[in-house]
């Protein structure tokens, strides 16, 4: 069976003055921090420090917020640990999504941490990147319907506006929502759902981020401006994640779901989506292609049009040319080695920080 034809295209912005002022801050710090590293000659004894920093920038570009009220953020600025509110991941300083527990006692997301592991360069030591112990963790996967009990998500209903989420509500409950300033990547996905609706008011879409929090901004974005949407995290108990999955494939209003990209790049079946919104770029292409093809796959009948949003004169441009390069390094090899797309060598992190 052929499927349908599939657009894929970047939608590239610059910040405003606001967030480049905020985003070179922070750049800058950055940059600093890793030629300390590459100066001292401990790069690769520093992997994880540098994975942060990463993280810090990426998030920058996607909203200042997310590093502004980030619970280490905040937490440093009381000079106090990180302990408020549940368990939060030592590798994004979120919430922890499906969280795992190392065995020198430090929580991380599921996700975080296979994307931090499989990153590793082949030459680097595997520590744990809180308290750098030789790290040890099971990743098994939990056995389906884990957490039914107590799954911690509602629905509920405001003004006409169905979301689902977590009981808890995260990033939101840090914020002046009344104050609410929104962002140059969150605009950019306003503009294209409104134009998807425009052409098409059956229309359903799948926005995917790897950043829990910022999918709660998007979440407020939309509904704020009357779309109906569902949300999708790695955490959710099976009977939960059926719901929302239920719920974006039947109910006929609800129009976006957005997607943990650490939860629902595989094994998820999203034909009834005809546009996918990628919010921020990986350094492993395999992760996107396997995010667009839960719309582009058997069942699809209509053509898919995917968006990867990436900013100008960041970070996010370089991750976008090491992507081509680990393609054609791939493409180039005989058997293709698929581990070598998600690690990050130190040529790899050198250019990322190059000044």
């Amino acid at each position: 069976m052929v499927l349908p034809p599939k657009v894929i295209t970047i939608e590239a912005n610059f910040l405003d003055a606001r967030e480049h002022d905020f985003y070179n801050a922070i750049y800058t710090q950055s940059v600093a921090q890793f030629g300390s590293y590459v100066e001292s000659g401990t790069l690769l004894n520093n992997y994880a420090h540098i994975l942060d920093l990463l993280t810090r920038l990426r998030q920058a570009i996607n909203h200042p917020y997310l590093v502004l009220h980030s619970k280490r953020e905040i937490a440093a600025r009381a000079d106090a640990p990180v302990t408020t509110g549940g368990a939060v991941c030592g590798l994004c300083f979120e919430d922890a999504d499906d969280a795992v527990l190392s065995a020198c006692g430090h929580t991380f997301c599921r996700g975080c941490m296979q994307d931090y592991i499989a990153s590793i360069a082949a030459n680097a030591a595997t520590l744990c990147p809180t308290c750098r112990q030789p790290l040890s963790v099971e990743l098994s996967a939990p056995k389906a319907g884990a957490g039914e009990a107590d799954d911690g998500y509602r629905a509920t209903t405001s003004a006409g506006v169905t979301s689902m989420g977590h009981a808890r509500r995260g990033i939101l409950s840090r914020l002046d929502l009344a104050r609410f300033q929104s962002s140059t990547k969150i605009e950019a996905l306003m503009e294209e759902v409104h134009l998807m609706r425009e052409r098409d008011p059956s229309a359903k879409a799948i926005v995917f981020s790897q950043f829990v929090s910022f999918l709660d901004l998007l979440e407020h974005r939309l509904v704020r401006s009357g779309v109906r949407v569902v949300k999708l995290n790695g955490g959710m108990s099976a009977g939960a994640r059926e719901v929302c999955i239920s719920a974006f494939k039947e109910d006929p209003d609800v129009r976006v779901i957005l997607i943990s990209l650490k939860a629902g790049g595989v094994a998820l079946n999203l034909t009834v989506a005809t546009h996918i919104y990628l919010m921020d770029p990986w350094w492993n292409p395999a992760a996107e292609y396997q995010a667009i093809d839960r719309a582009h796959r058997l069942g699809q009948h209509k053509p898919i049009r995917a968006v990867r949003f990436v900013v100008r004169n960041t970070v996010e441009e370089r991750i976008l040319r090491l992507q081509d390069k680990k393609r054609l390094v791939f493409e180039g090899t005989v058997g293709g080695d698929a581990a070598s797309l998600s690690q990050l060598s130190e040529e790899d992190l050198r250019f990322l920080f190059q000044n």
